[in-house]
Formats: C-alpha cells, sequence, structure tokens
C-alpha cells in the first residue's frame, strides 16, 4: 500500500497503536524525475482493521519533522491497511492541531519522561547559552524498545522540562545509539566556536536498512543551539570491535588533547586521543569486572579539597583510580552508585564550570500509560576518601531546594497532600532506637537502621546501616531517598501516581520538614 502526500505543513503525524503487529513503514522523497530517495524507515505497530480513517484505533500519534521536505511530494510505503495509510497527517506542531493529538497523561513534574513514546540511556547532555540540553535514546513509534532515535528536551533550572523535536532518526548506517554533546570551542572541522558538536554511534546491523554493516562512531553538529542536527558523512572513528559503542569525548586541558572513552565489547574499555576530533588513536584498553557500556571519565573533589578520578559504566558500577590523559589505573575496588537496578547508563553534563552534574535513565515498567520510562533527578556530584578509599557523594542538583517551599501549616507530622511533588528534609533525634515507617503515595516504606534493611512494599534492599539523615523525593511514582548526605542513593515505585505523603511523628525526627516543588 502507498500513499503520496504533498507536504505543505512542518510535521508529519504517524498514527500509533500500541501492542499491535509491528510493520515497516518507508518514507520516500519523489523528484521531477520520479526517482525514490529514502529518507525514513520504522518499525511502528499498526492496527489491521477495516475502518475508515477517522475511525482508526490510534492511541497517540508520533511526530516526524519534515520542515526540509515543504514543497516536495513524499510517498508512504507500508503492508498496512487503507485506514493507517488514510490516518498520516500532515500538520502543525503538537498540541497546535486538536485533530493530531489526544490529551497527554499525567507525567512525573520534576524527573522529565517523554510525552509518548519509549526512551532509555541520556544523550548529548550540554549547558550551551542558560540552557540545559536532554538528548535522549528515543522511539517516538511504541511504548518498547525500536528505531532508536535521539530525542530531545530542554530546561532552565535542570527541574521543568520541555521536549522539543527528535533530532536524529535512523539511517543507511543503522540506528542512532548512545553518545555525547561538546562545545566548538576550538572551531574545529570548519565549524564556527558557537556550534555544538555531538558524538553517537551509528549502530550498523540494527536496522533493515543497515544490513551487514558494524558499529562505527560519528558526528553532527549543531548551527542553531542544539534544534536541529547535521549528520556528517564519514565516521571518526571506524569499528574497532563489532558493537562498540556510546563516544564520551571531552578536552583534557592537561595533555592538550581531546579524550574519547568508548565501550568495545564483553568487560572491555578504550581510550583515545585526537587534536581535531577526526583522526584518534588509540592510548589504553583495559578491563573491568562486571562493568560494560554507557561509560563516562571524570574528575571530583572533596570538601577537603582532594581529587580523584572515577570512570562510570551503565550500571552505576564505577571505579576510583588515576589518569593522566592516556591511561587509567584503576585504585581501589569496584563501587556501586546506587542502591538497585533502576537507575542506568547515567551521564555528566558538559559545559557546566562549577559542579559535575549527572542524570540517569529510569528503568521503569510501563504501566499503561503511552510513554516508558523516565530520567533522575539531576545530582551533583563530589566524593569522599573514606577508611575504605574513595567514594562518590551524590546530592540533588541546588535547585531543587532553592524552588522548593515549605508546605503550609505542617511540620511533616501527619498526612500533607501537595499538587505535584514533595521533598521530605529528615534528620532523627539522637536518643531515637527504632526503625522508621513512611506512607508515601499509597506505599509502605519502612528502614532499620540496626541491620541496614530498607523496604518498599516488603521488597528490601539492603543499605547501609546506621543512617539518621534522608532526602526524599516524591513525584508522581517516583521515589528517591538520599541517605546520609548522599553517602546512597535509591529510586523506588511507588504504588499510585498522586503525591500523598504521611511521614513519621515529630516525635522520631528532629528536623522533619516537608516541602512543595511547583
Amino acid at each position: 500500500m502507498e500513499r503520496k502526500l504533498e507536504i505543505t505543513k512542518p510535521y508529519i503525524f504517524l498514527p500509533i497503536c500500541v501492542g499491535k503487529t509491528e510493520t515497516k513503514v518507508t518514507i520516500f522523497l519523489e523528484d521531477e524525475e520520479a526517482y525514490r530517495k529514502k529518507i525514513h524507515e520504522f518499525m511502528v505497530p499498526i492496527a489491521d482493521t477495516d475502518t475508515d480513517a477517522q475511525q482508526y484505533p490510534c492511541d497517540y500519534y508520533a511526530e516526524i519533522p519534515i520542515e526540509p521536505y515543504m514543497g516536495e511530494q513524499l510517498i508512504f510505503s507500508a503492508e498496512a491497511p487503507q485506514a493507517f495509510m488514510d490516518a498520516i497527517q500532515n500538520a502543525e506542531k503538537a498540541g497546535q492541531n486538536a485533530d493530531a493529538q489526544k490529551p497527554q497523561p499525567p507525567h512525573p513534574h520534576i524527573h522529565f519522561a517523554a510525552n509518548t513514546g519509549w526512551t532509555n540511556d541520556p544523550n548529548g547532555m550540554i549547558y550551551a547559552d542558560g540552557i540545559y540540553h536532554l538528548y535522549f535514546q528515543y522511539n517516538p513509534f511504541n511504548t518498547s524498545w525500536e528505531n532508536m532515535s535521539w530525542g530531545h528536551a530542554t530546561s532552565t533550572d535542570l527541574l521543568h522540562w520541555q521536549q522539543q523535536d527528535t533530532v536524529l532518526f535512523p539511517d543507511e548506517s543503522g540506528t542512532m545509539f548512545s553518545g555525547c554533546a561538546i562545545s566548538n570551542e576550538r572551531s574545529l572541522l570548519e565549524l564556527p566556536s558557537d556550534a555544538i558538536l555531538y558524538f553517537y554511534t551509528a549502530a550498523g546491523g540494527t536496522n533493515a536498512w543497515s544490513k551487514g554493516l558494524a558499529f562505527t562512531q560519528k558526528i553532527a553538529y549543531s548551527l542553531d543551539g542544539g534544534k536541529t542536527l547535521v549528520k556528517m558523512d564519514n565516521p571518526c572513528l571506524s569499528t574497532i570491535e563489532k558493537e562498540n559503542r556510546d563516544p564520551k569525548v571531552y578536552w583534557h586541558e592537561e595533555t592538550k588533547a581531546y579524550v574519547m572513552v568508548l565501550f568495545l565489547e564483553g568487560n572491555d574499555f578504550a581510550i583515545f586521543r585526537s587534536q581535531d576530533l577526526l583522526y584518534w588513536e588509540q592510548s589504553d584498553r583495559f578491563t573491568l569486572d562486571d562493568a560494560w557500556e554507557c561509560p563516562d571519565l571524570f574528575c571530583l573533589t572533596a570538601d577537603t579539597g582532594e581529587t580523584c578520578w572515577f570512570f562510570w559504566t551503565a550500571d552505576g558500577f564505577y571505579y576510583p583510580g588515576e589518569f593522566d590523559g592516556f591511561h587509567f589505573k584503576v585504585q581501589g575496588k569496584q563501587r556501586k552508585a546506587y542502591v538497585n537496578k533502576i537507575p542506568y547508563a547515567a551521564q555528566t553534563y558538559f559545559g557546566v564550570a562549577d559542579r559535575t552534574i549527572s542524570i540517569p535513565w529510569l528503568r521503569l515498567e510501563n504501566d499503561g500509560r503511552f510513554f516508558a520510562g523516565a530520567y533522575g533527578l539531576p545530582v551533583e556530584l563530589t566524593c569522599k576518601n573514606t577508611e575504605n578509599g574513595y567514594i562518590i557523594v551524590q546530592k540533588p542538583v541546588r535547585e531543587l531546594m532553592q524552588q522548593a517551599k515549605p508546605v503550609t501549616g505542617s511540620d511533616g507530622t501527619g498526612e500533607s497532600k501537595v499538587s505535584k511533588a514533595v521533598v521530605l528534609d529528615l534528620r532523627a533525634k539522637e536518643d531515637y532506637q527504632g526503625s522508621f515507617t513512611w506512607e508515601l503515595n499509597g506505599s509502605v516504606v519502612t528502614y532499620n537502621p540496626e541491620n541496614g534493611a530498607f523496604c518498599v512494599d516488603g521488597e528490601q534492599y539492603q543499605i547501609g546501616c546506621g543512617y539518621r539523615e534522608f532526602l526524599f523525593v516524591v513525584d508522581d511514582r517516583i521515589l528517591e531517598v538520599f541517605f546520609g548526605g548522599g553517602a546512597e542513593l535509591g529510586t523506588f515505585v511507588l504504588k499510585e501516581t498522586t503525591v500523598q505523603v504521611k511521614a513519621p511523628s515529630a516525635e522520631v525526627f528532629e528536623r522533619n520538614l516537608v516541602y512543595d516543588v511547583m
């Protein structure tokens, strides 16, 4: 089945039927000589129905920016019923067309989640011109993994996010796997200094269009502040191992070179160096037991002024050590940044001068809404030298408490209801020796400081013993708990999305504050 459509408006909207059989949809450009050039190819869940377009059982519409093709004829091709083809719309931006987008379900307030579709690893996190950019692995066309693209969201305060146009779609080199962003401050690649540069993995062989290809590292750039990305043709790093991926790039001032850390295969990682961002030389390859993909490498400062380098991997496993610009040497044992396995693939921001900010993907099971996954509250990373070596300390970005307002008439006792998100700032009295219990969004949460057992609705997690300070952030069904001033971080799923908080009595805590975050 085919449909020709003259493009007169800047977006295409594809109707999505979540859970239906996925079918390949190909979009061609037809020029004056009737030559077809493939511009997009996606796997889309399509309902098998005899209804007309007005009755096609669409759950939501996925948008494709198509402005460069305005005035052109596009051909849509798929083994699909006529109702699906007729339901494809060429329209204005979502939200401006009543017919093109249904009302959105409730979303987390201060944890970014896409309007619709599947999300995973954060990508290309950069702060530029007063805006925090969060790009992310994205499937606009379903609530399950497929069609890996780069979505895009922006914020001025790291708490309130606005989803923007999708910036990278799969092509003949593969789907768009994870990567990073840097500013072009040295005016390389024949681009101006205000360009933003993006390094990403072209995952060859992960879509039919790129069958038979391996993974390569490629570059895209933006000349409009990150709104649109232009892909450069040739890889900056050819295949080292078949599925090498997830480049993280930054400038190493001490040795005057760009450094790229890259996952290779198994538990192996590599470090590459470059002067011009096009030609890279491998300077190190090493194995980290149990670690894989999404590497990051950064130096953190402790309150005492001491510094330590850390190599970070996808599960939040991190390794303190030394880095000289060429080689990373582990010093000490592997450590875990998270209490459980919900946070994943965290990345640190480029362009933030006075602090190191990290955001993970939250691996939340779909709860029936038309979006899957969310992102953790941005945290500021520092380090601490303990008797067992250096550890990473995570605290919510300072913007959280700058915007938090005390709940009127509440000292944290009894039950409080807030409209969007809530913060509990708690410190137990020195003479209190018992366990702690909270009721949050229909869930029962307990902590036993004697044995370190932290439980959410009966599911137990083993954390450190003796914690007496807690910072809880409750947003939608997400609960994040910072134990002992950030020595440990746990992310949990609550039963309900409506924020309801019942904290222990004032007899338990000497500091027992509830804040609303609007």
